[in-house]
């Protein structure tokens, strides 16, 4: 790790793109939105080598995997079939919103403070909407606010699937939400990004990709999912072949999808 002693956007550019060649991929941390937007980006327009803001994909890959395999035994059968709301759009929300919907193939409803944050989900084909709407129609209820306690028992609709992932404190307390009616909720301590990135740098970098797509995170997504043990949400980010299952199957769609620089013929031999 490399800590920067600065919050200012250009510094932060500067010195990441100024250090780059030592690296073979880069991974952002802790840079709140909506500076990581910007920050992610421009970074990765000047660098040809993966960059990747784990607050945002990471977060979104993990919640991912949960809800693939949450909707299998409960409430609405596969995403794609589910009405998913996002409250609070930050950089983890924006991200897990556009994931969804890139899954989904459907808007997801999000709702934020800010008014700009519902515009920036509104230009990546979201919908605007509000805290009780979301509780009130969504199969799928996630949670990014910092707001302890936001979702009160009351709001809760029987049937609901609902991650509060704010930590220390979610927005409502897992047991909390399933006395209320919740066919399943889950707080912030399970979805642990640890899960997913050690595996996507490990694919992004063998496969030797310029940048990190939707399509490989998507992969590392189905592979933290498929990986799970019977009767258990995610995997244990301590397993290792975890990490070696995510690697390959990120690399496998970088390969089919010709998204690398060298040939590399037998990686899967």
């Amino acid at each position: 790790p490399i800590l920067l002693d600065t919050k200012d956007t250009e510094a932060i550019i500067r010195t990441v793109v100024h250090i780059a060649p030592t690296f073979s991929a880069i991974q952002l941390e802790d840079i709140s939105a909506p500076r990581c937007f910007e920050i992610e980006a421009r970074i990765q327009e000047q660098l040809d080598i993966p960059v990747m803001h784990d607050d945002q994909h990471g977060t979104a890959c993990v919640v991912t995997a949960a809800l693939l395999n949450i909707s299998r035994e409960v409430g609405c059968g596969t995403l794609k079939k589910c009405r998913i709301g996002q409250i609070g759009l930050g950089a983890a929300g924006m991200a897990i919103a556009k994931m969804l919907m890139y899954i989904s193939g459907k808007p997801v409803l999000g709702t934020d403070l800010s008014a700009a944050a519902m515009d920036r989900l509104e230009v990546h084909g979201g919908k605007r909407s509000t805290l009780g709407e979301i509780m009130e129609s969504s199969d799928v209820v996630v949670a990014t606010t910092g707001a302890p306690g936001l979702i009160r028992p009351s709001m809760v609709r029987k049937g609901q699937i609902i991650l509060a992932l704010s930590n220390p404190k979610p927005e409502i307390e897992p047991a909390v939400a399933r006395e209320a009616g919740a066919a399943f909720s889950l707080d912030g301590k399970s979805v642990n990004n640890v899960l997913g990135f050690p595996g996507i740098f490990r694919g992004a970098v063998d496969a030797d990709v310029p940048r990190i797509t939707q399509d490989m995170l998507v992969a590392a997504a189905q592979a933290i999912a498929d990986h799970a043990p019977a009767g258990e949400v995610v995997p244990n980010p301590l397993d290792k072949d975890l990490h070696k299952k995510v690697a390959r199957a990120v690399a496998r769609v970088a390969l089919d999808k010709g998204l690398n620089r060298d040939d590399l013929t037998g990686y899967f031999d």
